[in-house]
């Protein structure tokens, strides 16, 4: 089941900030490496991707393209994302925002921005995860009112691909329990 929710931030932009909640079946650490550093498994829009910077052990510049949405072209982020994987009661969290880098110049498309990315994963009993993300993002190209409609529907798709990421792959012949 998903709650997705929207709601605005008095900035004066347009665009929502969406939450997204879901349960995956992973602890929160295995979650969290999943959206870290195994974005391929989970995310088929994704071209190219690398680590322009490493500030410290949690904390990185990383820049990734996706080709989501064709005819559009390319989108092409650069954010300054950080991790916690020591929060209280065993959860993580993963929080990003784009940046300027010099390091960091368009690899393919238009540079799209992440004006928020938050994720937060807490353990919900029997190794699983509640995954919350809140998401704030300008794709360019589109208008607030595509975003009030469609944005929602893509944080919703990204959540599910990520919990879909960790579902037993379905084989022929007789269950077993270990």
């Amino acid at each position: 089941m998903f709650i997705v929710l929207f709601c605005q931030v008095g900035d004066g932009n347009p665009l929502r900030r969406w939450r997204v909640s879901v349960e995956v079946e992973a602890p929160p650490s295995v979650v969290l490496n999943r959206v870290l550093r195994e974005r391929h498994l989970w995310d088929m829009d994704l071209l190219q991707w690398k680590v322009c910077e490493t500030l410290d052990k949690k904390t990185e510049v990383f820049q990734y393209v996706l080709s989501r949405m064709p005819p559009h072209p390319s989108r092409d982020f650069v954010v300054l994302r950080s991790w916690r994987t020591d929060l209280p009661k065993g959860a993580c969290s993963l929080v990003s925002v784009s940046i300027e880098h010099e390091d960091c110049s368009p690899i393919e498309g238009v540079r799209a921005i992440i004006l928020e990315s938050n994720y937060l994963l807490e353990p919900c009993g029997s190794g699983k995860s509640r995954l919350t993300h809140i998401c704030r993002a300008d794709l360019k190209g589109r208008t607030p009112d595509w975003y009030n409609k469609a944005f929602g529907h893509l944080c919703a798709a990204e959540a599910a691909r990520i919990r879909n990421s960790f579902q037993p792959l379905i084989t022929d012949g007789p269950e077993t329990k270990i």
